[in-house]
Parts: C-alpha cells; sequence; structure tokens
C-alpha cells in the first residue's frame, strides 16, 4: 500500500452490506481514480485467551480479507488494499486515519466485529471530535442513475453549517457533484439572522470557487426533514449532506434510509438542532 495515496475506506466485515459500502467506494471512485482500502478490525487479546488461539484468529481474519478483496476485484474490476487492525474500535480508525491519508469513510450501519461485538457507526462516530472525516453510512447499493454525484444539502442555522461548504469544495474538487440545498421556510420559530448569514456565506463562498449549485425553498407544508427526504427523492439523489448536529434527526426520521447519508463533524462547539 502507498501510503502517499488517498483513500476511500471502506470499514469491512464480509456482509452483504458492507459489499453494498464497497459497490459505494467504486461508485465514488469512477469520478477521480482514489484507490479504495478495506478495514478489518479485531478486538485485542481477551484476558484469558491463548496467544496462539488469538493469533490464529487474526491471521484467519487476514486470510479472509485477502480472499474478499480478490473476490471483489473479479466482480468489479478493482482489487482494493485491505488491513486488518487490533484493537478497539476508534482506536484502530485513529491509526488507519493517522497512517493513510482518507477521502471518506464508508460502512454500513452496523459493522460486525468478530466474536460478536457490533458497532453501531453512528454512536460510535457522530459526535464532535470523533473523526473529521466524512462518514457514509448505509446498507444499500448505490443507484447510480446519474453521471455524476447528486448531493442534497439542507441549510442549517447553526454556525457549524459553514464546515459543510468547507466538505462541498473538497467534493466539488474529488467527485463529479451536483449540490443542491434545500432552505427551510422562514418564520418566527427559525433564527431568521443565524440562517440567512448561512445562505449568504454560501452563496458567497461557492461562487468565489466557482462551483455549480442550486437552492430550493422548502413550502412549509410538512416537517422540513419529511421535505428533504422527498425532495432528495424527487430528482433521484444519491446522498443527503448534513452535520453530526442533525443527523440525529435525520436518523429519527420515518424515511430514514431511503437515501443514504454523509455527515461530516463540524470544528466548532456544538449548538441545537434544527426544529
Amino acid at each position: 500500500m502507498d501510503r502517499g495515496k488517498t483513500y476511500i475506506v471502506v470499514l469491512w466485515d464480509g456482509s452483504e452490506q458492507a459489499e453494498n459500502a464497497y459497490r459505494h467506494a467504486q461508485f465514488m471512485r469512477k469520478k477521480i481514480e482514489y484507490p479504495v482500502l478495506l478495514v478489518r478490525i479485531v478486538k485485542e487479546k481477551g484476558l484469558f485467551e491463548s496467544k496462539a488461539s488469538y493469533d490464529m484468529e487474526v491471521e484467519r481474519e487476514r486470510e479472509l480479507l485477502k480472499s474478499a478483496a480478490e473476490e471483489l476485484g473479479r466482480k468489479y474490476g478493482i482489487v482494493p488494499d485491505c488491513i486488518v487492525k487490533q484493537g478497539a474500535f476508534k482506536s484502530c480508525m485513529k491509526e488507519v486515519l493517522n497512517e493513510y491519508s482518507c477521502s471518506i469513510i464508508i460502512s454500513p450501519e452496523t459493522y460486525s466485529i468478530p466474536k460478536g461485538e457490533e458497532v453501531a457507526i453512528a454512536r460510535e462516530y457522530s459526535k464532535y471530535g470523533d473523526t473529521d472525516v466524512a462518514v457514509l453510512v448505509t446498507n444499500k447499493a448505490p443507484q447510480t442513475k446519474h453521471s455524476s454525484i447528486e448531493i442534497v444539502i439542507p441549510m442549517e442555522h447553526e454556525a457549524e453549517f459553514k464546515d459543510v461548504i468547507d466538505c462541498v469544495i473538497a467534493f466539488s474538487r474529488k467527485y463529479e457533484c451536483n449540490f443542491n440545498f434545500v432552505k427551510p421556510v422562514l418564520s418566527d420559530a427559525q433564527p431568521k439572522r443565524e440562517l440567512l448569514s448561512n445562505i449568504y456565506f454560501t452563496k458567497q463562498v461557492l461562487e468565489a470557487n466557482n462551483i455549480v449549485y442550486g437552492i430550493k425553498s422548502a413550502t412549509g407544508s410538512d416537517n422540513f426533514v419529511d421535505e428533504i427526504f422527498s425532495f432528495a427523492g424527487s430528482i433521484e439523489a444519491d446522498y443527503i449532506l448534513t452535520t453530526s448536529i442533525n443527523y440525529g434527526l435525520i436518523r429519527k426520521n420515518p424515511k430514514y434510509g431511503e437515501v443514504p447519508i454523509i455527515w461530516i463533524n463540524p470544528h466548532k462547539r456544538l449548538l441545537q438542532n434544527f426544529n
């Protein structure tokens, strides 16, 4: 593996959902030829577990991962790089991100670790400071109906929303994306000044960087998150991009799962969810 390359990192556990995550990586890498890095995490040796038994387990996981990479190469044309890490989930991922440049992390919603442990990625990775790399969590395969990647972005009133614009700029340089912003109806209940500030900031920065985008106003006839999903469905969007501040609110919506979510952890303090 070349540590000077930028990778799309896929958390691999051998499941159908993990293969779907890999397919998203393949979909995205076609826009720019980033290599894909499969990451398999194995727990640390148990207190009463023999070293020989543990080493056999780790070696077995390496062989399974290598076989999976070869099979993915046969099915999708490119053999991904792969690595096994030993230890706690977050510490292992921290090592990966320290050792390799990473464009995005893609994972099934629940990542299985040998011996029955399951990691809920949203719980582990959607808090301030967990990672500064964009995270895509999905169990579904990409729809790949567009030549470009269609991304819907709900406008948020929090100051941290400006960090989403950093991600938009990065994605525009790495992938072929169309960015479709949706702004809520301005009402007495909405922090108008903050929202208008973010809209103004978005326009100024994207236009300065020659990034094509659109801003659609919600109708106000429905819950804002419902309108986000409805609009995403109407344009057959590939992803919804949001901050981790509001990811939890989106995840509670009954339509969650219809469109894969990419979230970024803001670099500033967390504030309140939008209403």
